[in-house]
């Protein structure tokens, strides 16, 4: 067996050997209820999200925020993050309505800023930490691509007490202003509140969120309220 043959099929095993670790991790996390992946039909790539993905040039999307950020907070307003496609990055629009005060700005981000592995800068962020530290904070948790599929750990929170899984705990339908979609809810207990992410695989961010500290205090609540493409 020649040298590239070797490593090709030492690969392959791998390759196999990672995807039958995932599907028992699964599996053992309450996974494979319902249609869908299976131990017979494991997940694969397609089952994959990111945060960013499937981002679309013109696309705007609208939310209903409340945030409580060690920065600035925001209570009752409504955020908008328009996206414009400049070939190596995108120009990002945040409008931000709070109250009766109304504010935007224009970032020219790359991919790595818009997920968090660059730094946005300083001077912009007082103004979308609320934004950051809420409806983007799933880049957070989700720093590589991730199973949507029910069961799948996607982190762990190490608290005062113990370690907490985050995990995918169903799927389900929600409706919201923004319409009616199909959602995994990522989910984790921490105090005596249980936080619940909903992700529909086709839009880049979370569709809604509630999400508690250790003391049941709210840290953030967001809902889609209308998108455009």
């Amino acid at each position: 067996m020649t040298p590239k043959r070797t490593v090709f099929l030492a690969s392959g095993i791998f390759a196999t050997v990672g995807i039958l670790v995932s599907v028992v991790i699964i599996a053992m996390n309450g996974g494979f209820s319902g249609s869908g992946p299976s131990i017979f039909n494991p997940p694969t790539s397609k089952d994959l999200w990111t945060p960013g993905s499937n981002i679309a040039d013109g696309m705007n999307l609208t939310y209903s925020l409340t945030s409580t950020s060690d920065v600035s907070s925001l209570k009752h307003s409504i955020v908008s993050m328009k996206f414009n496609d400049l070939k190596d990055r995108w120009n990002v629009t945040f409008a931000i309505k709070n109250g009766s005060a109304l504010r935007d700005i224009n970032l020219n981000l790359t991919k790595n800023q818009l997920l968090r592995m660059e730094p946005i800068g300083v001077n912009n962020e007082k103004f979308i930490s609320p934004v950051e530290t809420s409806i983007l904070a799933i880049r957070d948790i989700a720093r590589e691509p991730k199973y949507l599929v029910v069961g799948a750990v996607w982190d762990k929170i190490t608290t005062s007490s113990s370690g907490v899984d985050e995990r995918i705990a169903n799927k389900d339908s929600i409706s919201t202003h923004a319409g009616t979609f199909n959602v995994y809810t990522l989910e984790y207990q921490l105090g005596n509140s249980v936080n619940r992410i909903f992700l529909n695989k086709d839009l880049p961010f979370p569709i809604k969120a509630k999400v508690y500290d250790e003391n049941d205090k709210i840290l953030y609540e967001y809902e889609l309220q209308k998108i455009s493409r």
